[in-house]
Formats: structure tokens, C-alpha cells, sequence
């Protein structure tokens, strides 16, 4: 069964504008960065986008003269009646002096670009090739998440890693780089970056999947999924966006690591991710084969594992086959016992719930809208209350 992912941050925006800087196209070997590396990149590039709407994050992409451009998405900036902030990594604070929204149809990429003028000196972005983000590949999404109670110009940036899971053709709104990688609320627009700190993509997607559990339900589970829109697709619409391919900095030197081989894996890692890359394409048993396998090495990730184990089952949603390992709640359970903080394994648990334990159901909710609230998981933990609203 497919998973169909929704948005769940806040806001997303481009910022719009031309700019004539050339072209750099690098040439010599890719060198692979170490995490620190790429966020020493990322944060100078990296900014916050405010507005009375929301939060939302963007990245620099261009410059000319005093005039900088910044990419996001478009879901961050849609309102063309709002006033948009943009927030820099020293804390500069900017008024956008222009906003092009190029999602002018629901089927278009959900894409924006916006301007500000300043005179500081920030770095621009080196673009890469997002074709050579396949399966397997090591990415890290950079933004500024809205938890722990700050909101707006308080959020301080976040560098989550994570490799990506699928490249499907065709997605709506063009999010078809997907990954799994821990993000929040408040990081929609925010660049995605390869090992070498080069942006192959806008994160703005993600948070939970639609699926039927046992009891019938089409449910919003949590899954830990996210989705960017690529690079290229923002290339292929340059001219939308009033800006030609000079005016970028490029670097299409294939990475210096290589994806993850899912061909014959040997360990618990190699195990885990080939059955989130299944489980990302809606094979729910191959991937609860190889998440059982990856159990067999005793491996320290063992919530992230009984986590997938239980979406896996809840996609399935079928008659529980007990020699193919848990069931949803069983699953969800051990996850729970392994971490106590795991929100998403009580807000799914409380799901699988549903259909035969409505007190224990209404327990979880409880909890995971506990743990939302404490994280700053505004949209989580407003979801979590209105289940309990229609249970209580």
C-alpha cells in the first residue's frame, strides 16, 4: 500500500529575484564532508523566513550588488498580502522587496524565490546535480524548526542527516527526492544538502502518511518520512523565476561517497535501510523482512526499527501473520520501551488502538500530545487533541 504523504510545516517560501553572478563550475574531485563541515556550510546560508502567517525557512542562492536571492518554498510565502521577513544567520533581519510564487497551479512545484536587499557580505549556495541523489545517498536537511516554544526570529537552526529512500517519477507539488530524516515544523524552504554541503533540494513535506488500519480507518500515521522537492526542477524553471543558469554557483562533481549498496546487505544498518526504502514504496512485508533480519544483529536503534515494524503492519493492515514478527501494537510497544519519549509510537499505538481498546487509545493520544507539546510540535500535538476530541 502506497503511503501518501502531507505537508506538516507551517509555511514554506521562494524568494524571488535576478541576480548576475557567474557561473562557478567546479571541477577538481568531490571531498566528502564530515557532518560539522556541512553545517558550518549550511548556517551561513541558511535563513529564517517570519511572517504573521508563520514560520519558515530559505537558503541563498544568488547576489548581485546588495540584492540577495533566496529559494524556498512556495507554502511559506503564499499570501501575497503578507509581509515576509527575511532573518539571516548574524541575525539581520530584512523586509522581502519581492516574492515570485512559481506554483501558479496545484500540479506545479511547490517552489518560490524571494528577495531582500542588504549591504553585509553572505555566502552563496553551490548548487549540485539532484539526479545523483539515488537511493542510498547520505543528505542533510538544514533549517530553523520551531520547537521547544520558540517560534520566529527565537528558532535556532537544526542539522538533521539522513539518506534518502526513494526517487519516484512523479509526486505531487514535485516532491520527488524523499528521505527519512527527523525534521519539524518550521524547516519547510530549507536547503538539503549532499555530502559535499551543496544544495540537491528544498525540504517542505512530511511528518505523517495516510493509511487504512485494521479497524477500516484511513489513518494519518506518523512515519518519519520527508520529501524535497529537487534541485533541478527549480533549474527547469528559471525563467519563471526571472533568473538564468549564470547567476548560479554550480558543482555537478558526482559525490565522493557513493549510496548505501541494498544489493546483498551484511548488517543491521545496511538490513534497516533497505526495508525503509521498501517500506517508503509501500512494501510492507519485504520491508518487515529486513527489519527483522536487522533485529538479528541486537542492533542500538532498536525503537527506530520496532517503530517501522509497526507502520509496516498498519499499511498491511490485515489479519496479524505471527510468524512474520509483531503486530502493530506489539511493535509499537517494544519501540515504546526502548524510548519512553517516542511520541510518534504512542500517536500510532493509539491508532492501532482504536479498533478494539478505546481507553488505552485515548491514553496514548494523551501522551503523545504530552510529548508533541514539549518538543514544539505545534501541528503534531494540535492533531493529537482533536482525536481526543471526537474519543472523549
Amino acid at each position: 500500500m502506497n503511503i501518501n504523504f502531507s505537508r506538516f510545516d507551517t509555511l514554506t517560501t521562494l524568494l524571488a529575484g535576478t541576480t548576475a553572478a557567474l557561473t562557478i563550475v567546479i571541477s577538481q574531485p568531490a571531498i566528502a564532508k564530515t557532518p560539522q563541515e556541512v553545517a558550518s556550510i549550511a548556517g551561513p546560508l541558511t535563513v529564517q523566513i517570519n511572517s504573521s502567517l508563520g514560520d519558515g525557512s530559505g537558503v541563498i542562492i544568488a547576489k548581485n550588488g546588495k540584492t540577495y536571492t533566496v529559494l524556498t518554498v512556495n507554502h511559506v510565502v503564499e499570501k501575497a498580502d503578507v509581509k515576509y521577513n527575511v532573518r539571516t544567520s548574524i541575525g539581520k533581519n530584512y523586509q522581502a522587496t519581492a516574492v515570485t510564487r512559481l506554483q501558479v497551479a496545484a500540479t506545479d512545484a511547490d517552489l518560490a524565490v524571494v528577495k531582500f536587499e542588504s549591504p553585509e557580505e553572505y555566502p552563496v549556495a553551490t548548487i549540485a546535480d539532484s539526479d545523483q541523489a539515488v537511493i542510498g545517498t547520505q543528505i542533510f536537511v538544514y533549517g530553523y524548526p520551531a520547537t521547544g516554544g520558540l517560534f520566529g526570529a527565537e528558532r535556532e537552526p537544526e542539522l538533521s542527516p539522513g539518506l534518502v529512500t526513494s526517487r519516484p517519477r512523479n509526486r505531487p507539488e514535485g516532491y520527488t527526492l524523499r528521505y527519512q530524516a527527523v525534521t519539524w515544523s518550521g524547516m519547510s524552504g530549507g536547503p538539503v544538502f549532499d555530502s559535499e554541503g551543496r544544495v540537491i533540494g528544498l525540504h517542505g513535506q512530511g511528518e505523517f502518511g495516510f493509511a487504512q488500519t485494521s479497524s477500516g480507518e484511513v489513518a494519518p500515521i506518523k512515519t518519519g518520512f520527508n520529501a524535497a522537492v529537487p534541485i533541478n526542477t527549480f533549474i527547469a524553471k528559471l525563467v519563471a523565476a526571472g533568473m538564468n543558469k549564470s547567476e548560479l554557483k554550480v558543482d555537478n562533481t558526482p559525490p565522493a561517497i557513493g549510496p548505501v549498496s541494498l544489493d546483498n546487505p551484511q548488517d543491521a544498518k545496511s538490513y534497516y535501510f533497505r526495508g525503509l526504502s521498501r517500506l517508503d514504496r509501500g512494501d510492507a512485508w519485504e520491508a518487515i523482512a529486513d527489519f527483522n533480519k536487522a533485529l538479528a544483529f541486537k542492533p542500538n536503534n532498536t525503537p527506530e526499527l520496532h517503530f517501522n515494524i509497526g507502520n509496516a503492519r498498519t499499511l498491511i493492515a490485515v489479519i496479524p501473520d505471527p510468524t512474520r514478527g509483531s503486530t502493530a501494537i506489539q511493535a509499537y510497544t517494544r519501540a515504546i520501551d526502548a524510548n519512553p519519549g517516542f511520541a510518534d509510537a504512542y500517536y500510532n499505538r493509539a491508532l492501532a488502538y482504536l479498533a478494539e481498546d478505546k481507553s488505552k487509545a485515548i491514553a496514548d493520544f494523551q501522551k503523545a500530545a504530552e510529548l508533541y507539546k514539549q518538543g514544539g510540535r505545534t501541528t503534531a500535538y494540535q492533531d493529537a487533541l482533536n482525536r481526543l476530541k471526537t474519543l472523549q
